[in-house]
């Protein structure tokens, strides 16, 4: 991106950034993980981070600019007009978003569609059609699966078997997100160390080791 462009993103990322509450503004419930000061340097960031480095390796044909745009706002709709705690249906949120956002910051119709194509993309049930929805794609599931984020929700849930149901489901859906092979190479061993301590809970829950003696 030119300096033009980074001067747009570092704007729009603070109108984002300030979009989701403060830490100290939220008690300790289930979307405690959204306040600014955790998701962005846990998740957000690390997206970033990815997308710019799998661009270059894997995608360097994938407009960067697009690219980064959808991945900063790609969760957007986690916050944005939210009514319910089922997140699904977050990525059409987002994309309202992004509607709303950035023709103020004189982002074009089609600069805008990109975006969104990109974003929606990160919703396992669509897949990806551009360079720009992959890159966002891989971006996004393999953060998930190397940082912190997975065990943090631990402490963000409600209970401990609400936890294991959904991450049993998360590790399997964010592993089949991936389409780089290398990516699937490397995180493949961690999602079977994952199943291993679910079957390993599961095996061991109620149960006392001295009644089997």
């Amino acid at each position: 991106m030119d300096t033009q462009d980074k001067e747009l993103f570092k704007k729009v990322y603070e109108v984002y950034y300030n979009l989701h509450p403060s830490a100290e503004s939220l008690p300790k419930f289930k979307f405690y993980y959204l306040h600014r000061q955790w998701f962005f340097p846990n998740h957000i960031d690390l997206v970033l981070e990815n997308i710019q480095k799998f661009q270059s390796k894997y995608y360097p044909n994938a407009d960067l600019k697009v690219a980064l745009f959808a991945g900063l706002l790609h969760d957007a709709g986690l916050v944005y007009e939210r009514t319910e705690a089922n997140p699904d249906g977050h990525e059409n949120r987002s994309c309202e978003y992004v509607k709303m956002l950035l023709p103020q910051f004189g982002c074009t119709s089609e600069f805008v569609a990109s975006v969104c194509e990109a974003i929606e993309a990160t919703d396992s049930k669509t897949p990806p059609t551009t360079d720009e929805s992959l890159l966002v794609r891989n971006a996004d599931a393999y953060s998930h699966l190397t940082s912190i984020h997975f065990f943090a929700k631990a402490y963000f849930a409600e209970d401990v078997e609400t936890y294991i149901e959904w991450f049993t489901k998360k590790i399997e859906g964010t592993l089949n997100k991936l389409t780089i092979q290398e990516l699937i190479s490397e995180t493949t061993p961690m999602v079977v160390s994952y199943r291993k301590m679910i079957e390993t809970y599961n095996t061991h829950k109620g149960k006392k080791f001295a009644d089997s003696i």
